[in-house]
Formats: structure tokens, C-alpha cells, sequence
């Protein structure tokens, strides 16, 4: 059995289809918890609609712990009936049959601890304007991974037994006023615990929150985002794609760069 924890903080629009994706596409019997990190009034409207129709839970926090917040779940459920533990972002898509793609290559890999619904290569093609991970293939029984470097993210599967060994989320809180959870030192921990972590070998989600569709809806808040931990490489990423960030009037927009050939 699965336990899923979606990590809710505005951007309601992008929430609501990970909640409905996760539902539609999850097929491996499963809990799904949403807790929230003092979002504003049209997220929290959005959580209690969705609560209401859908046989899930949502823990309301009444401020930004950032993924901190992914403890208050795991300190309070009973993990005795589950298998593997589930966090997501609230930009993420779930895709048909991903659970079980997820699950299949942690019992093909019994070394590895956490593994990512991303692989380490973005998908340029879809707009996401994320960068290559540092990551080596390893196959097995026709199955293939990529063991990552350094960490995978926020969004991933890990076996319960690490949890209950007492690992648990940190914040990484910027200058800028975010809190963010501090995916690098969580994968860190899984290794030091004796485990692998690693990318799938292709999506089977997708993430909405790094695309340019999506920076040009919600740029300020991207931005802001960046500026608390990638912005360099988040404005060297965009130029790659054919955009620069530019200030008007006090405020960043995105421009296409006007190639000469």
C-alpha cells in the first residue's frame, strides 16, 4: 500500500491537477494526504471543495514550514500498513500506470532507496526549461535507472522502512523570505543510510512547474523562487531555450532572444 503527501502552497490552478491526476491515474491501493503550507484563500477553497468530492485528508498549517511540513504527516500516521511513502510538489502530473513503473524498478533494485518519477533529462521539447542531471545508467533485468549524483528532488518514492529509521524533511529558507524543502540534504541522508538514489529512466509525470507556459502565467513568482536558490543557472537555462529575463517598469517579463543567422 501506498502513502502519498502532496506539499500544498498556492498556485492553486497547477494543485488542483495534481490532486485530480493522482486520483485518476493511481492504481496500487493508496492514501492520499495533502498538507498545506498557509496558502492563500482560493487554494484553501480549493483544498475543501476537493476534500469534500474525494476521500482525502488535508492538514491545514497556518503558516509556511516549508517541507517541514511533510513531518506533521509523517509523525502522525500509522505507517504499519504501507509499503512505500509518496511526496509530491503541487506542479506535478501523474501519468498513467506511474505507481506501478515506480514500484516495479524499487523491487528490481532492492539497493535503492528513493527514486524520482523524472529522469534526468528534461523534456525540452514540452517546454520544461529544467537542467541535466548529473546522473549514470545502470540496467537489470531489462529494467534501467539513472543512479543519481547528487539528489533528485522533492517529488519521489521511498521505502517506508527509511522513514521509520527516523529520517525526516529540513526547510531550506532563503533570503528572499521561501522555504523550500531541502530535497539535497534528504537524498544525502538516504545515502548515508547505506541506500542509492536515482532517476527513472523516462517521465511518467509531468512537471508543469518548469515550463515556460508556466513561467509566462506566473513570472514573479518564479522568479522570486529562483532568486532563493538557482537564479543564476535559472537565467543561463533560459537563454539556452531562446529567452532572457529583462526588467520593465520595475518588473521582470520574459522576451524571446532574436537570433541572427
Amino acid at each position: 500500500m501506498l502513502l502519498s503527501i502532496v506539499l500544498s502552497w498556492n498556485r492553486p490552478i497547477l494543485l488542483g491537477r495534481t490532486i485530480e491526476s493522482y486520483l485518476k491515474n493511481t492504481s496500487i491501493p493508496h492514501r492520499l494526504i495533502v498538507v498545506d503550507n498557509g496558502s492563500q484563500p482560493e487554494t484553501i477553497t480549493l483544498l475543501k471543495n476537493t476534500a469534500t468530492l474525494n476521500e482525502i485528508k488535508v492538514v491545514y498549517l497556518t503558516e509556511n514550514k516549508g517541507g517541514a511540513a511533510f513531518n506533521h504527516i509523517l509523525d502522525m500516521e500509522n505507517l504499519k500498513p504501507y509499503t512505500y511513502v509518496h511526496f509530491s510538489e503541487n506542479d506535478i502530473e501523474y501519468l498513467p500506470g506511474w505507481d506501478e513503473v515506480l514500484i516495479k524498478k524499487l523491487k528490481t533494485f532492492p539497493e535503492v532507496g528513493q527514486l524520482s518519477p523524472f529522469s534526468p533529462f528534461p523534456q525540452t521539447k514540452e517546454g520544461e526549461y529544467s537542467w541535466e542531471k548529473d546522473a549514470k545508467i545502470f540496467t537489470r533485468n531489462n529494467q534501467s535507472i539513472y543512479l543519481a549524483k547528487l539528489n533528485v528532488g522533492t517529488t519521489c518514492l521511498i521505502r517506508k522502512e527509511i522513514i521509520e529509521s527516523g529520517l525526516r524533511w529540513d526547510s531550506l529558507n532563503t533570503k528572499e523570505g521561501l522555504h523550500f524543502p531541502h530535497d539535497g540534504r534528504f537524498s544525502r541522508q538516504i545515502k548515508k543510510l547505506g541506500w542509492k538514489v536515482a532517476f527513472n529512466d523516462q517521465y511518467v509525470v509531468k512537471n508543469w512547474g518548469h515550463t515556460i507556459t508556466e513561467l509566462q502565467r506566473d513570472l514573479d513568482y518564479y522568479v522570486k523562487n529562483h532568486k532563493g536558490k538557482s537564479f543564476h543557472r535559472f537565467k543561463e537555462r533560459l537563454k539556452e531555450l531562446g529567452y532572457k529575463l529583462k526588467k520593465k517598469d520595475g518588473e521582470f517579463v520574459l522576451q524571446p532572444i532574436n537570433r541572427r543567422r
